[in-house]
């Protein structure tokens, strides 16, 4: 079975890169000159065509390939890259350098004994075994002996007390002083790699083993303490208790692609981002001489992910915890290189039964996670979510850094946090922020005291310019201008007035200012619709009489919302005799009317402008009386005029 694999030189040893010496061999089916197919299949061919070439850093092999990485390319890598069509070297890559034992390190600092000396670790997670019994899972290369000469363990260290968190480096202080708690407990299960790579020999240079990790247990002494869930943010390190402040630990899992966070003795809480690159090809790298399963991380070189005294520091995304720091080192001028080993696969192949809960222990069921979607909203707008109904929802919202690694002012003043209960229906809502920019919120339901999980959502904050329309202008339109008396009495035809230009919901109001003899200050109420329209419509109800409506009528239409500096807007409409008008149909006007008799401003929609033929008409009835008196029915209300009636003389 082919191998990924990654390897460095050590910090505590000469040897070189790989150890091996020897002469390049050529396949025989080849010409002398020609390149050459390296056989991957036959480990020994490998072997032998790499005995010899120093400063490999890197090893790989997939899809018929060997690839290499080399901090520069020597005459020998030239060569063999030139004699064998597939191999693949990659310049720039460095030596990866491990921590020396005395500077073993920790999440919350712990120290440990090794004959006259000792070192400091620090612990990665806290929980249980299957028996309940209270655990610390850590590095493994903590719990041995390294002999410096010859790299061997002289057996294995003795775990000491915790380190006092307020003089620890996380906190700005020299460290290695003991808390004064007692010592932490025991070693149970601890493991450093496999087989020393030191001095092996060039053709039996010891494969990668799953059992290769860098793992460890600690078995608490419960006299002295107590495990807690969760780690520490060390926001708390002058109180010396680091269990007051902490991100909580809700599963293992295996690591994701993108963000990752660490919490160690040495550098507190850092932010890295798994080197995805790298870790599609190489499943293990060499640490302290000894090859160790896990993932790599990369950070800025001057914010490095982990430094010396950071080993066993737990290593998590979100609320999963995913590994334990194993060693680390320079990838290049800019970048820092931590290598993780993956807690998960050490779990399995240690056989540790790890609770985040202690086993057996009545604990009351927590409430479902808020469900809350990523969404855009504008400024000062609602963001919203679902929960539990009656649920206490706690949100909290921070800006997002920049493509700088900056917030703006405005962004950075808007962080914050509130409390609200979800309805009946489980919906919940806060305002959001009002200046524009990316937020991360989170949402956690609290329900009889216990809290779920939080759910994390990003929040887009953004001006929706599609939703502010270009003001309408004020205009009437009406439909027709001039109509026949017998068209008038008509209810289907009649007079139309149409007007555009107001509020959403804005009262209009048309009112018959003039009219035939006696017809004035009769007013028709509409409300705007969500174009800011409104529609009118007049006709006549005696047929019979239809010349009873003889006349020209002046209207005015004015809105509520209007200001002092807004003039009503004004029209007419003549009703006139069927030998006078265009034989029954609408008349033209000077406003641009189309040929056809359409009125107003020359568009053919029924005189109804931007509102369309659904908009609601306030009707008028004009009701002609054979003694000249009349009634304009307006929403249920009879106002009384007097019309003028034309002589049959």
């Amino acid at each position: 079975m082919q191998k990924k694999l990654v390897q460095s030189s050590l910090a505590i040893s000469a040897a070189a890169a790989l150890g091996l010496s020897g002469a390049l061999v050529a396949s025989p089916a080849m010409a002398d000159n020609a390149p050459q197919k390296l056989d991957l299949q036959n480990e020994a061919h490998v072997q032998k065509a790499l005995s010899g070439i120093e400063g490999v850093n890197a090893y790989g092999t997939d899809g018929g390939e060997l690839s290499i990485g080399v901090a520069e390319k020597t005459d020998e890598i030239k060569k063999l890259e030139k004699k064998y069509k597939n191999i693949k070297v990659t310049e720039g890559i460095k030596e990866l350098k491990p921590y020396a034992s005395n500077d073993l390190v920790g999440g919350a600092g712990y120290l440990v004994k090794a004959g006259d000396g000792g070192g400091v670790c620090s612990t990665g997670f806290s929980g249980w075994d299957g028996d309940g019994k209270p655990v610390v899972l850590t590095a493994g290369h903590c719990s041995k002996i390294i002999n410096k000469q010859t790299n061997e363990f002289d057996g294995d260290t003795t775990v000491d007390q915790t380190e006092k968190p307020s003089i620890a480096q996380a906190n700005g202080g020299e460290g290695f002083q003991a808390s004064g708690d007692g010592v932490i407990g025991k070693w149970g299960f601890h493991n450093f790699g496999g087989d020393l790579l030191e001095g092996a020999d060039e053709n039996q240079w010891p494969d990668p083993s799953e059992s290769d990790i860098d793992f460890a247990v600690i078995n608490v002494d419960e006299s002295n303490y107590n495990v807690k869930n969760g780690i520490t943010d060390w926001t708390t390190a002058d109180s010396d208790d680091l269990a007051k402040s902490t991100t909580e630990i809700t599963e293992v899992g295996a690591h994701k692609e993108g963000a990752i966070s660490k919490s160690g003795r040495t550098t507190g809480v850092t932010t890295g981002t798994t080197f995805d690159e790298y870790n599609d090809q190489f499943q293990y790298a060499n640490v302290g001489g000894r090859w160790v399963h896990g993932f790599g991380v990369t950070a800025p070189i001057d914010k490095p992910f982990s430094q010396p005294g950071d080993s066993g520091g737990g290593v998590y995304q979100g609320n999963t915890a995913v590994g334990v720091i194993s060693g680390g080192g320079d990838y290049d001028d800019n970048t820092s290189f931590s290598w993780v080993a993956d807690l998960d696969h050490s779990l399995e192949q240690s056989g540790t039964d790890f609770h985040l809960e202690k086993p057996g222990e009545e604990t009351p069921e927590a409430p479902a996670a808020p469900k809350s979607e990523d969404q855009t909203i504008e400024p000062n707008g609602e963001v919203k979510g679902k929960a539990e109904a009656g649920a206490k929802v706690e949100v909290t919202w921070e800006a997002k850094s920049t493509t700088d690694g900056q917030k703006t002012e405005a962004q950075a003043a808007e962080d914050g946090s509130e409390t609200v209960t979800a309805d009946k229906d489980g919906n919940f809502s806060v305002e959001g922020p009002k200046a524009e920019g990316d937020y991360a919120f989170t949402a956690t339901a609290i329900v009889d005291g216990q809290e779920s999980k939080t759910t994390e959502f990003d929040v887009t904050v953004e001006k929706d310019e599609s939703e502010t329309p270009a003001p309408v202008g004020r205009e009437i339109s009406i439909d027709p201008k001039q109509i026949a008396a017998s068209d008038f009495v008509k209810e289907d035809k009649g007079v139309t007035i149409t007007v555009q230009g107001f509020d959403e919901g804005e009262k209009v109001t048309l009112e018959v200012a003039n009219g035939p003899e006696g017809v004035e200050g009769i007013t028709l109420d509409e409300t705007a619709n969500e174009n800011g329209a409104a529609a009118f419509s007049i006709y006549g109800t005696s047929a019979s009489n239809p010349e009873a409506y003889l006349g020209k009528y002046d209207v005015e239409v004015t809105g509520a919302n209007d200001t002092e500096d807004e003039s009503a807007l004004t029209g007419s409409f003549e009703v006139v005799a069927d030998e006078d008008g265009s034989g029954g149909g609408s008349g033209g006007d000077d406003d641009g009317n189309n040929d056809d008799g359409d009125a107003g401003d020359g568009n053919d929609d029924d005189g109804n402008g931007d509102g369309g033929s659904d908009l609601p008409r306030t009707g008028a009835e004009l009701t002609g009386l054979a003694a000249g008196a009349g009634l304009l029915l307006v929403g249920g209300t009879a106002v009384v005029l007097t019309m003028r009636r034309k002589s049959n003389n």
